[in-house]
C-alpha cells in the first residue's frame, strides 16, 4: 500500500524566496560598495599623482637644494646642464620622488618635482612643449635619503626632455630659477614620500653669439 504524499509546506517556499531576495540585495550592496571604494581609490590616486600644487605650497627647510655652477657662459645654441644636490636636513629617513626631469613651474606638475622658471632680462622665456603625464609611480620611483645624506644629479636646462625645451638661443643674460616641489605622497602604493618645497636657487647664464672660426 503506497503512502500518501505529504503536502508541501508553503512556508518553506516563502523562506527560500526571502533568502534569495536578501542574497540578491546583499550582493548588489556589496557590489556597489566595492565599486564606490574602487572609484574613491582611483580618484584619490589621480589627485595624488596628477593634480596641481594648489595651496599646499610651503617652504619646510627639511630638504635643502644646492645647484652648481651658480653662473656660467655658453655660446648660442650650446646645450648645458646644471648639477643639483638635495640634502636631507632632518633626523629621519626621507623618501623623495626621483623623477628629476625639469618641468616649467606653470605646469604645476605633481609628478615631476624639479620646477624651473627661465627668464631673459627679467622676462619669462617661453617653454615649447606640453604638460607631461606618465603612468602612476611605483615603489622604485622613490629614492631614500638618510639623515644628512645627499643625492646629486644633472638636469639639462637648454633642451629639456620629454618633448619640451626652453629657447635660450638668443644672446643675452638669463636667469634660471629652480627648486624641488611635490605633494605626491605615494600612499596609494604603500609609500610615505616626503612632500613640500625646498629653497629656490637662481643661476645666472650668459649666452654669447656663436663665434665662426675662419680657416
Amino acid at each position: 500500500m503506497e503512502r500518501a504524499a505529504k503536502p508541501h509546506n508553503p512556508l518553506i517556499y516563502i523562506v527560500i524566496a526571502i533568502l534569495v531576495v536578501a542574497v540578491g540585495i546583499g550582493g548588489i550592496k556589496v557590489g556597489n560598495w566595492l565599486s564606490h571604494r574602487n572609484a574613491v581609490h582611483s580618484e584619490g590616486r589621480r589627485v595624488d599623482e596628477y593634480e596641481g600644487l594648489g595651496e599646499r605650497t610651503g617652504l619646510t627647510g627639511e630638504v635643502i637644494l644646492l645647484v652648481s655652477p651658480m653662473s656660467l657662459a655658453v655660446q648660442s645654441g650650446d646645450r648645458f646642464s646644471l648639477n643639483l644636490t638635495l640634502t636631507n636636513k632632518t633626523s629621519k629617513n626621507l623618501l623623495l620622488n626621483d623623477w628629476f626631469t625639469p618641468q616649467p613651474a606653470k605646469f604645476d606638475s605633481n609628478q615631476f618635482p624639479i620646477k624651473m622658471v627661465v627668464r631673459r632680462s627679467g622676462r619669462e622665456v617661453e617653454f615649447f612643449g606640453q604638460p607631461t603625464l606618465l603612468p602612476p609611480h611605483t615603489r622604485k620611483d622613490f629614492i631614500a635619503l638618510k639623515p644628512g645624506q645627499s643625492t646629486t644629479f644633472p638636469v639639462e636646462v637648454s633642451a629639456a626632455g620629454r618633448g619640451g625645451r626652453w629657447d635660450m638661443a638668443e644672446p643675452g643674460n638669463y636667469s634660471v630659477e629652480i627648486w624641488y616641489e611635490t605633494y605626491l605622497s605615494g600612499k596609494y602604493i604603500g609609500v610615505k614620500a616626503w612632500n613640500g618645497m625646498t629653497n629656490h636657487v637662481v643661476v645666472q647664464v650668459t649666452v654669447r653669439p656663436r663665434t665662426v672660426s675662419v680657416r
